[in-house]
C-alpha cells in the first residue's frame, strides 16, 4: 500500500529529486569545468591582482587596482560566447536520453510524468550554468569584501551584481533556446547544428536578400547592416549590443539592461514552449533528424530555400556570371539539390527521387518570384517621386570633370527647381535602365559613367533612397532631352550647385587662409615636379577666384574628360588653397570619465580648382606675382608636352 502511495505520489509530480541528483553528479564534469573557468576569471584573479600590486607597493593603489580587476567588458563579452557554447553542451547533456532508441524507452518507462522529466532535466541543465556563477560571486564578494575598505564596498558589490543578473539573463535564454531545439531532434547531432544555426538564421538570410536585390533591383542600396527587427531576431547580436557598458555617475551600466531582461523573459517562454513540444513528442522519433512531423516540411522547404540562395549566389559570383538569368538559375539548381539533401536526411536514405514533386514546387516558387522581381511587380525600380511632393533630396552625385573639389556634389537640397532637375535625371536613368543597366540585355557601354545617391525626404513623411552606381552616358545624348546626358548637363551647369560642390562658402567660414599653391606647372619644358606657393598673395587669388566664378570663366563642369571643350578650355594646373580653423567646444569623454570637457581642436582644409584659359582675374594676378617672369606656364589640356618649347609661356 505504501508502495502504491509513492507511486502515485511519483507519478503526479512535477519534479524528481533522486533524478535531479544523478544528473548533477553525473555530469559534473561540464559544471564543474564552467564554474573553474569562472573562478580563475574573477575571484582568483582579484587575489592576484591584489598581492601582485601589495608585493611591489606598501599603500595605497590596492583598491583601486582591486576595483579595476573585475573588467566588466571583458567579462560579458566572454560572458556571451562561453554560455553561448556551454548552453547547447548542457542541453546535450541532460536531453540526450531522447537521442537513441533503448535510452528513450528506458526513461519514459519511469514511473513519472513527462512534465517531471522535462522539469527536471531542464533545471538540472540550468543548474549546470547557475549554480556555479553563485558560487563564483560569492566568493568574489568575500575577496572584495576582505581587501577593500567599507566605503568602497557599495561600488564594488554593485558591479559584482551587475555582472551576475546580466549572466544568469544570457545562459537563462540560451539554455532555454538549446532545450527548445533539443525538442525537435532525435539526433544528439542535429541538435548543435539546429542550434547555432537558428541563432544566426535571420541575420544571415538577410543578408542574402539584401545582396540579391542588389542585383534584382536598379538602384536597390544595399543595407550592408542589420536592421533592427533582424537584429532582435539575432540573440548574438542584440545581446553584444546590450551588453556594451559605460561607466556612469553611479557606477558601472549596460547600455540595455532591458533588453537581457527582455531576452530572459523569452528564455522562459522557450522553456514552456518546449514543455508543450516534449508532451507530444514520440519515442519512436529517437534517431530521426527532424522528430516533430509537422516540422518536417518546413526543414525541407527552408533547407531548400537558403541552399538556393546561398549557394546561388556564391556559385553566381564564382564564375562571374553577371546575368539575371545566369543567376536565377544557379538558384534554382542549388534549391532543387538542397531539397533532395533534405529529404536525405529526413528519410536517412539516399532513394529520394520520388520527392521530385516538392522539389518542383520549391522551384516554381522561386521563379516565380525572381519573374516578378524582373517584372517589378512591386514598382520599387520604376517608383519615382513627383517633384511637388518631395520636401527635400539629399543628393551624392559626380559632378563630372575636371579632377577637382568640384568633383562630387554631396548635399541636401531643398529649392523646387533644383529638385525638379534632380528628379528628372532619376526619371531619365529608370527609363533608360534597358540601355544603361548591366542586368538588362540592351546594356551599352558609354563613353564616360556616372553615380547618383538619392535620399528623398517626401512632404507626406516618408522616405525612400536609391543608388545608381556606373551609368553609362554618351556624348550623342547631350542635347536629347530625357536622357541621362542631357538631365546631368542640366544639373552641372548650375552655377549655385557647382559653388556647393566645391564648398567656397564653408572653406572660409569661422577659418582663415593659410597657404596657396599652383601644382601642375611646366618648367622649362617639362613638368614642375614640386609646388610653387604664392602665399603673398592667397586673399587676392581667393578673390580673384570667386569673381572669376561668379562671371562663369572658372569651375566649369564638363560631363566627358576627353571631349575637346574640356580638353581645350582647362589647364592642367590647378590652384590650391589651404585654411585653417580653431574649434572650441564641450565633448563627452571615455566610459572612465565621464564628464564633459572643454576642447578646442584645429581643423585644417584644402580646395584645389583647375586654372582655366577664360579666368582673367585669376591668371591677373599670378602675373603680378611673378609667375611668367620665372619661367613657370600653363598647358592646356589638349596640348601635349612637345609642343612647348623651354622659352615659351602660355597665359
Amino acid at each position: 500500500m505504501n508502495w502504491e502511495v509513492r507511486t502515485m505520489r511519483s507519478a503526479t509530480s512535477y519534479f524528481n529529486g533522486a533524478l535531479y541528483r544523478k544528473t548533477m553528479a553525473r555530469f559534473w564534469p561540464l559544471w564543474g569545468l564552467w564554474g573553474l573557468v569562472w573562478i580563475f576569471l574573477i575571484p582568483l584573479r582579484l587575489l592576484s591582482t591584489y598581492f601582485n600590486d601589495f608585493r611591489w607597493r606598501s599603500v595605497g593603489p590596492q583598491t583601486a587596482l582591486l576595483l579595476d580587476a573585475l573588467d566588466l567588458p571583458a567579462l560579458t563579452e566572454f560572458g556571451m560566447g562561453a554560455a553561448i557554447l556551454f548552453a547547447v553542451l548542457c542541453a546535450m547533456a541532460v536531453f540526450g536520453y531522447l537521442y537513441s532508441h533503448r535510452s528513450a524507452c528506458w526513461t519514459h518507462a519511469l514511473p513519472l510524468r513527462r512534465e517531471a522529466l522535462f522539469t527536471t532535466q531542464y533545471l538540472a541543465g540550468l543548474s549546470f550554468l547557475l549554480l556555479p556563477l553563485l558560487a563564483v560571486a560569492l566568493l568574489a564578494a568575500i575577496v572584495e569584501v576582505s581587501f577593500l575598505p567599507a566605503q568602497e564596498w557599495g561600488k564594488a558589490l554593485s558591479a559584482l551584481l551587475l555582472w551576475l543578473l546580466a549572466q544568469t539573463g544570457v545562459c537563462l535564454f540560451f539554455f532555454s533556446f538549446a532545450a527548445f531545439c533539443a525538442m525537435f531532434t532525435g539526433h544528439i547531432l542535429a541538435l548543435p547544428a539546429f542550434y547555432f544555426i537558428l541563432n544566426v538564421l535571420v541575420a544571415v538570410v538577410w543578408s542574402l536578400l539584401d545582396t540579391l536585390m542588389t542585383q534584382f533591383y536598379y538602384g536597390y542600396i544595399s543595407i550592408g547592416g542589420i536592421l533592427d527587427v533582424v537584429a532582435w531576431l539575432t540573440p548574438s547580436e542584440a545581446l553584444a549590443g546590450a551588453l556594451r557598458w559605460d561607466l556612469g555617475e553611479t557606477g558601472y551600466r549596460f547600455q540595455s539592461p532591458e533588453t537581457v531582461a527582455i531576452y530572459a523573459a523569452v528564455g522562459v517562454i522557450l522553456a514552456l514552449a518546449a514543455l508543450f513540444v516534449y508532451r507530444r513528442r514520440h519515442v519512436e522519433t529517437a534517431g530521426d533528424v527532424v522528430a516533430v512531423p509537422l516540422v518536417r516540411p518546413l526543414f525541407k522547404y527552408g533547407v531548400s530555400f537558403c541552399a538556393g540562395l546561398a549557394f546561388g549566389i556564391y556559385t553566381a559570383a564564382f564564375f562571374n556570371f553577371l546575368s539575371l538569368p545566369a543567376l536565377i538559375l544557379c538558384i534554382l539548381v542549388w534549391s532543387v539539390i538542397g531539397y533532395f539533401a533534405a529529404e536525405m536526411l529526413l528519410k536517412k536514405s539516399f532513394r529520394v527521387l520520388r520527392a521530385w514533386k516538392g522539389a518542383a514546387a520549391m522551384t516554381t516558387v522561386l521563379l516565380v518570384l525572381s519573374l516578378a522581381c524582373l517584372a517589378d511587380v512591386f514598382g520599387f525600380v520604376s517608383r519615382i517621386p513627383d517633384p511637388g511632393q518631395v520636401e527635400s533630396v539629399r543628393v551624392n552625385f559626380g559632378m563630372g570633370y575636371p579632377y577637382d573639389s568640384g568633383r562630387s556634389l554631396d548635399c541636401v537640397i531643398t529649392a523646387p527647381d533644383q529638385i525638379e532637375r534632380i528628379v528628372a535625371l532619376h526619371r531619365a536613368i529608370v527609363d533608360d535602365r534597358e540601355r544603361t543597366g548591366r542586368e538588362g540585355d540592351g546594356f551599352q557601354s558609354g563613353d564616360d559613367y556616372a553615380r547618383l545617391n538619392l535620399d528623398y525626404v517626401l512632404k507626406n513623411g516618408g522616405t525612400f533612397s536609391r543608388y545608381y552606381v556606373s551609368v553609362p552616358i554618351y556624348t550623342g545624348d547631350q542635347e536629347i532631352p530625357g536622357t541621362v546626358a542631357y538631365a546631368m548637363e542640366q544639373l552641372t551647369g548650375d552655377r549655385e550647385l557647382t559653388a556647393l560642390a566645391y564648398g567656397f562658402e564653408g572653406f572660409i567660414e569661422d577659418a582663415r587662409l593659410t597657404s596657396v599653391y599652383l601644382d601642375g606647372l611646366y618648367h622649362g619644358g617639362e613638368i614642375f615636379g614640386s609646388y610653387l606657393y604664392l602665399d603673398d598673395y592667397r586673399q587676392e587669388l581667393w578673390d580673384a577666384v570667386q569673381q572669376d566664378f561668379d562671371e562663369g570663366t572658372i569651375g566649369v563642369r564638363y560631363l566627358f574628360d576627353r571631349s575637346e571643350e574640356r580638353q581645350a578650355n582647362t589647364y592642367r594646373a590647378d590652384l590650391v588653397f589651404e585654411s585653417f580653423r580653431n574649434y572650441s567646444g564641450t565633448y563627452s569623454g571615455p566610459a572612465d570619465a565621464p564628464d564633459s570637457y572643454s576642447e578646442t581642436r584645429s581643423y585644417y582644409g584644402s580646395l584645389t580648382i583647375t586654372l582655366t584659359p577664360q579666368a582673367k582675374h585669376t591668371l591677373a594676378v599670378l602675373d603680378e606675382a611673378g609667375v611668367w617672369e620665372k619661367g613657370y606656364s600653363l598647358v592646356p589640356q589638349d596640348e601635349s608636352e612637345a609642343q612647348y618649347p623651354k622659352t615659351q609661356t602660355v597665359r
